[in-house]
């Protein structure tokens, strides 16, 4: 958040009252309130978690990334730090600890099988928005002799339960099996 610059309340109280300088002080106000606001956003955009429209735009330049123009910011931030993650080889147990900390504990569902050479991933619905940043990185650091499954985790009778059937005939079959509940 900008500072609220006020030049007037630097100066003594007996040029408060000289109009002139009133006036330059009123002008001066609004630039350097900018002057802190471009500075702020320069420390933020050094950060990918609190980078702003411009500072997510040179990231992915910077990384040759390919973005939706509907995408958020946050939802853009979240891509730039899955690309930043990427470093194979992966084990299974950092494969784990990685899709914890870009998804969250419980919020995903790994399961592998050696033999058949399969890995499966089920992200909830709640990460639905970052499920294409997911499924590019699974696949990039991956090894190739796996056959990769990444799906949506669809709301369970369990989530359902608290409601009323008055309450969820409000909504279509596939609202209540694919959006997120309130």
């Amino acid at each position: 958040m900008a500072r609220n610059v006020d030049i007037i309340g630097y100066l003594p109280p007996i040029l408060h009252e000289i109009k002139e300088v009133v006036a330059i002080a009123n002008i001066e106000n609004p630039l350097l309130e900018s002057l802190w606001q471009q500075i702020e956003d320069t420390l933020n955009n050094q950060f990918v978690v609190t980078a702003n429209e411009q500072g997510t735009e040179r990231y992915e330049k910077m990384l040759k990334l390919n973005v939706p123009a509907t995408d958020t910011v946050e939802t853009r931030r979240f891509r730039i730090l899955t690309r930043y993650q990427e470093q194979a080889p992966y084990s299974f147990r950092v494969l784990k600890q990685l899709l914890d900390s870009l998804l969250g504990v419980g919020q995903y569902e790994l399961k592998r099988d050696v033999t058949a050479k399969i890995l499966s991933v089920k992200i909830e619905l709640t990460v639905k928005g970052m499920f294409d940043a997911v499924v590019v990185m699974l696949e990039r650091i991956t090894p190739q002799n796996m056959d990769l499954t990444v799906q949506l985790r669809y709301n369970q009778h369990s989530t359902l339960l608290r409601f009323t059937h008055v309450q969820l005939a409000a909504f279509t079959h596939k609202q209540l099996r694919e959006e997120v509940m309130p």
